[in-house]
C-alpha cells in the first residue's frame, strides 16, 4: 500500500528549438531554487510529504529526474541538486506540449505515494508546434483523471525583427492559448526574461504551499 502524500507534481520544462540555453537554465534553476526555499521546506514538512518528478520536452518528452518522495528539508535539497544537474540535448526540435502533458499523466500513475492532489506544471515560451497529441485532448484526459495542469509562459527571446511590441503581442497570444488549450488551474506570464527564474521559483512554491496545512 502506498503512503499518503499531499501532492504529486510533475514539472515539464520546454527544451525546444526556440528556447535558448539561458532560458532553459532559468526554468531548471528557478524550479530547483523553489525546493531550496525554507518556506517551501517548512510547508512540505507540515504536509507529511510530496512527490516530484522533472522532465523536459521538445518534439518528445523525457523524464530527467525520476520520482522522489520529499518529506523534509534534506530531501528537498537533494531534489534541487539533482534538478540542477539536468542538461538538455542539442537545442532544436518542435514544441510538443500535448505529448508533454500525456507523458506527465502516465508518470502520475506511477507516483510513489497516494496524493491528495495531482499537478502537472508546463513551462514554455509559446505555442504547440507538434500536434501528434493535441494539447487540448491531453489536457482533457488529465482533467478526467483528476489532474490539474498549471502553466507559465516566458517571453520569446527572438523578435524576428518585430521589436518589443511584437514580442509583447506574441506573449499575450501565448497566454490566451495556454488558458484555452493547456491549463485547468492557473497560467502565469513572465514578461521580464531576467526575472523568469524568480517567477518559476515563486510559481512552484505556490503550487505546493497552496495545499499545505497552515
Amino acid at each position: 500500500m502506498l503512503p499518503a502524500c499531499l501532492v504529486a507534481l510533475v514539472l515539464m520544462m520546454d527544451a525546444s528549438g526556440s528556447v535558448p540555453d539561458s532560458m532553459f537554465r532559468a526554468q531548471r534553476d528557478g524550479a530547483a531554487a523553489a525546493f531550496e526555499d525554507p518556506a517551501l521546506q517548512r510547508g512540505i514538512e507540515r504536509s507529511g510529504g510530496i512527490a516530484v518528478l522533472a522532465g523536459i520536452f521538445d518534439g518528445r518528452p523525457d523524464t530527467r529526474v525520476p520520482w522522489q518522495l520529499i518529506r523534509d528539508a534534506g530531501e528537498a535539497r537533494r531534489f534541487a541538486r539533482d534538478l540542477r544537474r539536468v542538461e538538455r540535448a542539442a537545442a532544436g526540435g518542435t514544441t510538443a506540449i500535448g505529448a508533454a502533458i500525456a507523458h506527465a499523466h502516465r508518470a502520475i500513475a506511477e507516483a510513489p505515494c497516494a496524493p491528495e492532489r495531482a499537478l502537472i506544471d508546463i513551462s514554455t515560451d509559446g505555442f504547440e508546434t507538434d500536434t501528434r497529441i493535441p494539447a487540448r485532448a491531453a489536457r482533457d484526459a488529465a482533467l478526467d483523471g483528476g489532474i490539474v495542469v498549471n502553466a507559465i509562459a516566458f517571453q520569446p527571446q527572438d523578435d524576428f525583427g518585430g521589436g518589443e511590441a511584437w514580442v509583447g503581442m506574441v506573449l499575450e497570444e501565448a497566454e490566451a492559448w495556454l488558458r484555452d488549450n493547456v491549463a485547468t488551474g492557473f497560467v502565469r506570464v513572465a514578461r521580464d526574461p531576467s526575472g523568469f527564474g524568480d517567477a518559476m521559483r515563486s510559481k512552484v512554491i505556490l503550487e505546493i504551499t497552496l495545499y499545505a496545512p497552515p
